[in-house]
């Protein structure tokens, strides 16, 4: 396995054990679709890592051409054509670091088909917090509520945060259809800005659709027609059920017609 280490392409990295990357998870990360051997929406994903690293106060050097070239280069020696690319930025011993990691990856069909399930969490996001809005490497209550949720059954964690309004998955953006009109929490909720989630706020008025950005309470999402929640890896991911709320992903016209245009734009993102 190969990974890229502050530039230099190597088999193996041995961190010092005082990096605060390590010790403390100071750090950001970005996880970027790779298809047909190219990162995509590359340009997004660096923006946003530029924009958080700047507001922790890390020095990341790359530009946008050089870390699509290390991507590229990364999938020829990896021979992965369908992956996963984490780029990463961290406090590093006396200095800041980066690293990409790839890692095949591959949606099967059958998923995007069936759909997935979420659990509203015993976790809360608390939206005065700064790490809500940024992709950090601490990284462990996400992971926390999202075991819960396999624990009980599900595939995905939901997040509400303090005040009980929805918020966001505990790897994914939420959304949901009624009465034509697309809805999703704003921002101040206490969530991260998905990639993916910017990209369907930018398809859905070529598409007819209303669009609403507010704070909810969880009913009004337990009575809508369509939802789906977006990231990169999955993209526009159908939910067939929330709690005991069950969904015919089977009559999810709106969210279909969302999942193409997504679709078509990974191929040229010009489209959007």
């Amino acid at each position: 396995m190969y990974i890229y280490y502050n530039e230099k392409l190597i088999k193996e990295v041995c961190l010092q054990p005082t990096c605060h990357g390590f010790q403390f998870g100071y750090g950001l990360f970005e996880t970027i679709l790779v298809k047909e051997g190219l990162p995509c929406f590359i340009d997004m994903h660096h923006q946003r890592l530029l924009k958080g690293c700047s507001q922790l106060g890390l020095k990341f050097k790359l530009n946008v051409e050089t870390v699509t070239a290390q991507a590229i280069k990364l999938a020829e020696v990896c021979n992965i054509t369908e992956g996963r690319l984490k780029l990463i930025c961290f406090r590093d011993v006396g200095c800041d670091s980066t690293m990409m990691i790839l890692s095949s990856y591959k949606l099967e069909e059958e998923t995007l088909q069936k759909g997935i399930s979420l659990e509203v969490s015993r976790f809360m996001r608390n939206p005065h917090s700064p790490i809500c809005y940024m992709k950090s490497l601490n990284y462990i209550e996400n992971m926390l509520a999202k075991e819960d949720a396999k624990a009980h059954g599900y595939d995905e964690a939901l997040f509400l945060n303090i005040y009980s309004k929805i918020c966001e998955g505990a790897v994914s953006n939420i959304f949901w259809i009624k009465d034509n009109t697309l809805y999703t929490p704003e921002i101040g909720c206490g969530l991260l800005e998905g990639i993916t989630r910017r990209q369907v706020k930018d398809i859905c008025g070529g598409i007819g659709l209303c669009l609403k950005e507010d704070c909810f309470d969880l009913e009004v999402l337990l009575q809508a027609e369509e939802v789906f929640v977006t990231n990169s890896l999955m993209g526009i991911m159908p939910v067939y059920k929330v709690d005991n709320t069950i969904y015919k992903v089977s009559d999810y016209r709106l969210t279909t017609k969302i999942q193409i245009k997504y679709n078509e734009a990974k191929i040229c993102p010009s489209l959007l």
